[in-house]
């Protein structure tokens, strides 16, 4: 277990190493070049490096993709011959490969291959999955479909408790996912059960330690949030995407560093997260919407499109503004993405009328040019500052 632990932890690391490891060779050659580090000290800092190199291997990525397309594999071959057996010899079968892949697990983590063994984790996982379909199947047992789908992912759930198991963690949001969508596919209102599962897989990651785990939240819940303002308050509560949205980013970025000491991953990744979601639920009331009440009275389309973009931009500006005083280049990235696509709907939309959408896009980069000399002078300020001793 406590293998498995250390396994994880550097597990936790690997999304950051590679980025990490490049800006500091890039930072250490300039302080080289600079003087402030010595070449024993150099020496010293790159040895350091590659002696804590993470264990995560190309074998074990393979590892766990071949277990998990084995597992189907043979529920494939289960599945095929499944008239041909009886209901005993299906349960036997079923049984066999769901132990097997936990027994092989077992013994992958005593022999401390943790990379193998969390492969055959995932692979019990999608054995149990195909077992529950594969068996309600034959026993012709009707009922909501998205409970099985539920079932699969709790047990995904059990798994991350059992053996402290990453990846399982990450199949279980995705399960959660797939579980909501079915469901509110199915009754056309928002599933509300989502959220305290949704915590559950939460507290399971804060419990492992795993910083990716926040990244599977974060998206979790932003793939539930998005659609919510069509499926409440009669189909017209995008508003309250965008509320939510802007509320965490200015709790991520003038309190990052209560939320730091809070997440293990930092502010960064949920003021980008926030971002994202709050300029997905402002595009949809531009751009997909039909109308939108703002007070009491209906805003003529045009008058509502100018509004909203304007609102829009301004966001993204601030939001860009914030992310380059941070230095949160991810959501940077995403920032820059969520302009263009904006600037290139308001094209599309607007096109008939080439007059307007010259005005506008006039004035937006004027806008842009003005912010763009405002931050020039601030920077240069701020530099001139601290250089003084």
């Amino acid at each position: 277990m406590d293998a498995s632990r250390g396994a994880l932890a550097r597990g936790g690391r690997l999304g950051v190493m590679s980025w990490y490891r490049q800006r500091l060779e890039r930072d250490l050659s300039r302080w080289h070049t600079a003087g402030w580090v010595s070449e024993p000290g150099l020496s010293a800092i790159r040895s350091d490096l590659a002696a804590q190199r993470s264990a995560f291997s190309a074998a074990q990525v393979f590892a766990i993709l071949g277990a998990v397309l084995f597992a189907f594999a043979v529920m494939s071959f289960v599945a095929a011959n499944w008239t041909a057996m009886s209901k005993l010899t299906r349960l036997v079968l079923l049984l066999a490969a769901l132990w097997g892949c936990y027994g092989g697990a077992a013994a992958l983590f005593r022999r401390e291959l943790n990379g193998f063994a969390q492969a055959a984790v995932l692979g019990g996982i999608a054995v149990y999955g195909a077992s529950i379909m594969l068996i309600a199947q034959m026993y012709h047992m009707e009922g909501n479909p998205p409970d099985a789908v539920l079932l699969w992912a709790l047990g995904a759930l059990l798994a991350v408790v059992l053996v402290r198991s990453a990846p399982a963690l990450a199949v279980t949001f995705l399960l959660l996912v797939i579980w909501s969508w079915t469901e509110r596919d199915l009754s056309h209102a928002a599933h509300w059960s989502f959220l305290p599962a949704w915590v559950a897989a939460c507290a399971a990651g804060a419990w492992l330690g795993w910083r990716p785990a926040l990244h599977c939240a974060a998206l979790a819940l932003a793939i539930w949030l998005v659609p919510l303002g069509h499926l409440v308050l009669e189909q017209h509560a995008q508003w309250v995407v965008v509320l939510v949205g802007l509320a965490v980013a200015v709790v991520a970025g003038l309190g990052a560093p209560l939320v730091d000491r809070v997440l293990p991953a930092g502010a960064a990744p949920v003021f980008t997260y926030a971002v994202a979601v709050a300029f997905a639920g402002l595009f949809d009331m531009q751009f997909v919407v039909d109308d939108l009440f703002l007070g009491a009275a209906r805003v003529h389309s045009i008058s509502r499109l100018v509004l909203l973009a304007g609102f829009t931009l301004a966001l993204l500006l601030a939001a860009m503004f914030w992310a380059l005083r941070s230095d949160n280049r991810a959501a940077l990235w995403v920032i820059y993405a969520a302009f263009t696509v904006e600037i290139f709907a308001l094209y599309l939309k607007t096109f008939g009328t080439l007059l307007n959408t010259s005005l506008f896009f006039f004035i937006a980069a004027v806008i842009v040019s003005l912010l763009a000399w405002a931050a020039y002078h601030l920077h240069q300020r701020s530099g001139a500052t601290r250089a003084v001793p």
